[in-house]
């Protein structure tokens, strides 16, 4: 393969990389589900924000307007005071009222900073009026409920603040509807785990519900986290997971609600943005049947703070499980980090939400993320932990990298002599075949040879960018000076500007790593081909603007890679053997 063609291909992939892989589980797509579902999209008005629950059995098609689901929500709020308390574990800091029998208003993370508001990571968002872990059913009417008044307090602890380091605290609420039914819920807080279960009991729920299921509902995603509101935006879904198949909904167009209802078995629906997720986890014994994703795209504007990396619009997701009330319920709510060693340690498939990418790739970047964590159990700093890992990889591909560089070597050497061969036998294909062959093997030449190293290392490329890119390990770790966040770019100051792929922000990294892939080509020797040097320079610039957004830990990595690279070659090219002398002598 023409070196030309070798660069174009190396290019091509590198590109593909770099610009698709936060889309690429959009290219490959999920199964299609198996069981019945429910698809709708309907205008985004202020009914449909706060949308009624759909309740999946095809006897029911009279479903209640938008203004019969406004006004149902239950009179009375005032009937019980609003109690609150505040519960701090190692872990976070939340609050919980006794509004919705037991929602979570605050939930705050301790060790996790929010880079919108340098205040620490807050996973509630209650800028649209809707309640965590709210109850939704259709009543006798036929209309939807939502219960979100203040429910009667059976057990709550007697302090304003509870301090829980050892042990857990339980609160327990009901809720008793004039027709005589009544249901209770149960949340209970451990002091060293993200999970929270719950537990909810209807008594003569006949009395009170149309159809004798309800929802579990979590409806308005959680809040952005990240200075450039695209991050969240771009790893932002919510998913179902029945009968060991996950399912997902896509973000929605500005202006409309999407929702969708699969029916059957589900384990558990569960939403993220980058690096944080919530979860609604079936009990193993008792699994929900039915399970609800909607997402809804508006402005974000909670924070004051809607400009930086977007158009200012950020898609929201809601999730629900749905359940029988003819018997109690169990379930866990998981709130916290997008941590593969804590959700794994749940073994109930939630990692899948993560991006490790497809079948291929996924156990090579399980394997790159639990190294990059061994590693760092000895060496305390991540930014020395990818700079020892580049050396690792740069060892480990080793035997490839020299069969490539000195393929690229040889075949730059012997183009003089094909070149001659091309003007010799211009007229004659089959002959100038013949005599190339035959060029090739006398100088052991392989013209795959500079192609073939780098498609093998390419599912590790890949992995690596992956993992560098979302790990939530290397979130808030500093390196060294200016670098104090290896998943956040270097920023040294902002342009008053935003440029197209390179953005606003100035960083080091990103200039250093396109200087080091520079040098690296040149010295591969593509300068001093004319036909692969325009290539080689814009590749490198191309390189440069997109990394400029990357993570200072991906950049920190691939500077120092190249940096390896280049002495890596400079090694190889002082052993390479004599450039052919002459042309070869030839018959006729």
């Amino acid at each position: 393969m023409p070196d030309s063609a070798r660069a174009f291909m190396a290019f091509a992939l590198i590109a593909l990389v770099l610009i698709l892989t936060p889309k690429y589980l959009e290219f490959i797509g999920s199964p299609p589900a198996r069981g019945p579902e429910q698809i709708e999209e309907r205008t985004a008005s202020e009914e449909t924000l706060l949308a009624p629950p759909i309740i999946p059995q095809s006897s029911y098609d009279s479903r209640p307007t938008m203004a019969q689901a406004h006004q149902a929500e239950p009179e009375n709020r005032q009937r019980w005071p609003e109690r609150t308390v505040k519960i701090e574990t190692e872990l976070y800091t939340a609050v919980i009222s006794s509004r919705g029998g037991g929602s979570i208003t605050s939930f705050e993370l301790k060790g996790h900073s929010n880079r919108r508001t340098d205040g620490p990571v807050q996973l509630i968002d209650d800028s649209h009026g809707a309640i965590s872990l709210e109850l939704a059913y259709v009543n006798l009417e036929g209309d939807s409920v939502y219960l979100r008044e203040n429910f009667e307090v059976i057990v709550f602890p007697s302090l304003n603040t509870i301090h829980l380091s050892d042990g857990t605290v339980s609160m327990e609420f009901r809720r008793t509807f004039p027709s005589g039914a009544v249901v209770t819920k149960k949340l209970t807080f451990q002091s060293d785990s993200y999970i929270i279960p719950l537990e909810i009991a209807w008594r003569d729920p006949g009395l009170e519900l149309g159809i004798n299921n309800f929802e579990v509902r979590w409806p308005d995603g959680l809040p952005p986290a990240e200075q450039l509101l695209n991050e969240d935006e771009t790893y932002g879904k919510v998913y179902v997971y029945q009968g060991g198949e996950l399912e997902d909904q896509g973000s929605a167009r500005k202006g409309l609600v999407r929702r969708r209802t699969l029916k059957g078995s589900t384990d558990w629906v569960a939403l993220r943005n980058k690096y944080f997720t919530a979860a609604l986890i079936a009990d193993r014994n008792q699994p929900a049947t039915f399970g609800s994703l909607s997402a809804v795209s508006r402005p974000w504007t909670h924070d004051g703070n809607n400009n930086s990396g977007s158009n200012g619009n950020l898609t929201s997701y809601s999730m629900a499980l749905g359940y029988d009330a003819g018997s109690p319920v169990k379930l866990n709510l998981y709130l916290g980090p997008l941590s593969y060693f804590i959700i794994s340690d749940l073994e109930v498939g939630l990692e899948q939400i993560m991006n490790l990418g497809f079948s291929l790739i996924r156990p090579i970047s399980k394997l790159v993320l639990y190294s990059l964590v061994y590693l760092h159990e000895v060496i305390p700093n991540y930014g020395v932990v990818l700079i020892i890992f580049a050396i690792v990889i740069r060892v480990v591909t080793n035997p490839l990298t020299k069969k490539s560089f000195t393929s690229t070597q040889k075949m730059q050497l012997v183009q003089p002599r094909v070149k001659e061969l091309q003007e010799k036998y211009k007229g004659n294909a089959q002959k100038l075949n013949q005599e190339m062959m035959a060029l090739w093997k006398r100088e052991g030449v392989n013209p795959l040879g500079g192609c073939l190293p780098i498609l093998i290392q390419m599912p590790l490329l890949w992995a690596l960018f992956i993992v560098f890119r979302t790990t939530i390990e290397l979130r808030g770790q500093p390196f060294i000076w200016w670098i104090t966040d290896l998943s956040s770019p270097d920023v040294i100051f902002n342009l008053p500007f935003s440029l197209p792929l390179y953005g606003q922000g100035v960083t080091v990294l990103a200039l250093i790593m396109g200087i080091t892939m520079f040098l690296q080509q040149k010295l591969s020797g593509a300068a001093s081909n004319p036909q692969q040097k325009p290539m080689m320079y814009m590749m490198s610039i191309f390189f440069f603007l997109i990394f400029n957004q990357f993570p200072s830990g991906l950049n920190l990595y691939y500077a120092f890679s190249n940096f390896l690279a280049i002495l890596q070659q400079r090694a190889i090219r002082k052993h390479l053997v004599a450039p052919i002398a002459g042309p070869a002598k030839t018959k006729g």
